[in-house]
């Protein structure tokens, strides 16, 4: 459903709250609204003044057994804030990405721990934003206090701590950190991107470059990609697959990119399973801290079981190679035993190429991975985390924000390249980023595969 439908659903709703009063209906009706990524929008105070408090509580307050992260997607998507405020289209939107890099600018702490799920709901009220705040963690990857959390006196998770000494603790609101920090929420219509590092790209390994999107205003954002030497790095960004998100107890959510166009098997029973809500409740029953992250099987959470599918045969494409962080791809006990068990990469595992197959790119919640990767784990029990990380639910949608980029040598040269990317809304904001793409020889040697 787009932006444009949703407002026209919720001109609809406020017609029938104010001609035909149906309180029940209504509040039933706004959280069956399609669900998109978390996104929070932001406006004038009016719109709840004119319907009441009384109203605001029936009508906009969470269920309580949902996360305060799964709340404000839900506000989100009927195009609210979870101050119950309302947005229009073209209008200057409260930029929390632009929030959180002021907050940290001023000074203000954020102390928690990466598995806190108080921390994690105050984070997912920055949306994109979140990776910019000034989050300190206070916990070893045991759950025990740091030496930081004594020195500075943290006993609860998330303390925040102003410029002015003074300290809260529990999640919140984003009107509050402003207030006390002294931070105004700026406002803005324009996109932005997350920082792109230069990169070096084998040639014959083609790297995918996540590109991590927002919008203030949460308009669907078109990205385009320029090489400035083509004959030698050719650049694309990937278009027609779908993303699969993983939303994990506590930590946060990861969002992949599908590669459906190269690798239709792998995707095939990864949406197969997910569709049939097979993954939740799934743990990661295998972590290896520079490695990988492992689960899907949710028969024995152990990695011998699998599905009821059965088993398929291995597929790879030469452009899908484990050449970095976030990469997807199958585990399996042998050739071709694919089932339902995944793993997630931590930095280039290259001797796994072509045994294993690929088929996602993590495009957003490296945070999130990364707390997974560095969690404490039973070296006895096949590096199984003492504190189970668990995969509360899965699901696939079509990403309107984020994309990737794919970069690919010719071979026919190597060196320094720029690439730039842009990222435009539906109103004609864009913003770009360059960074350096160096052509390099490749050093791997993937195994044969017919």
């Amino acid at each position: 459903m787009s932006r444009r439908e949703k407002r026209q659903q919720l001109s609809h709703w406020l017609k029938a709250l104010f001609f035909q009063p149906q309180p029940n209906l209504l509040r039933r009706r706004a959280i069956l609204v399609e669900p998109l990524e978390t996104r929070q929008l932001l406006a004038a105070d009016g719109f709840m003044a004119l319907l009441g408090s009384s109203y605001q509580q029936q009508w906009l307050q969470p269920d309580p057994a949902q996360t305060s992260a799964q709340a404000t997607g839900q506000l989100a998507a009927a195009g609210l804030t979870g101050e119950g405020e309302l947005v229009a289209e073209g209008e200057p939107a409260d930029d929390l990405v632009a929030f959180a890099k002021a907050l940290t600018d001023s000074g203000t702490r954020f102390f928690g721990a990466a598995w806190c799920p108080h921390c994690s709901d105050q984070k997912a009220l920055f949306q994109d934003g979140a990776k910019y705040l000034p989050f300190i963690e206070v916990t070893n990857a045991d759950r025990t206090p740091k030496q930081i959390a004594i020195d500075e006196g943290i006993t609860e998770y998330p303390t925040w701590e102003f410029p002015d000494g003074t300290r809260l603790t529990q999640v919140q609101s984003l009107q509050t950190l402003s207030q006390r920090s002294g931070v105004a929420i700026p406002q803005s219509s324009i996109p932005s991107i997350a920082p792109l590092g230069n990169v070096n790209v084998a040639i014959g390994s083609p790297l995918h470059i996540p590109i991590d999107a927002y919008d203030p205003n949460g308009n669907p954002l078109t990205i385009t990609v320029a090489s400035s030497d083509p004959s030698i790095l050719n650049a694309q960004v990937l278009s027609g697959n779908r993303s699969w998100r993983l939303s994990t107890q506590n930590f946060g959510d990861m969002v992949f990119e599908l590669f459906e166009d190269k690798a239709p098997r792998p995707t095939g029973r990864i949406i197969e399973l997910t569709e049939s809500g097979f993954y939740d409740g799934v743990i990661f029953h295998r972590v290896v801290d520079n490695f990988v992250v492992q689960g899907g099987d949710r028969v024995n959470q152990d990695g011998t079981g699998g599905s009821t599918l059965g088993q398929f045969d291995d597929q790879f494409h030469v452009d899908l190679q484990h050449n970095r962080t976030g990469v997807l791809s199958y585990a399996k006990s042998s050739d071709d035993t694919n089932d339902s068990q995944f793993f997630i990469t931590e930095g280039a595992q290259r001797f796994l190429d072509f045994n294993h197959s690929v088929f996602g790119q993590l495009v957003e919640g490296e945070a999130v991975r990364e707390a997974i990767s560095n969690t404490t784990v039973n070296n006895t029990v096949q590096n199984r985390p003492i504190n189970p990380v668990v995969i509360t639910s899965a699901s696939i949608f079509t990403d309107n924000e984020n994309g990737v980029v794919m970069l690919k040598p010719t071979g026919t040269g190597s060196g320094p390249v720029v690439i730039t990317v842009t990222v435009t809304d539906t109103e004609g904001n864009s913003t770009s980023q360059t960074f350096t793409a160096t052509v390099v020889n490749d050093t791997a040697n993937g195994a044969p595969f017919l």
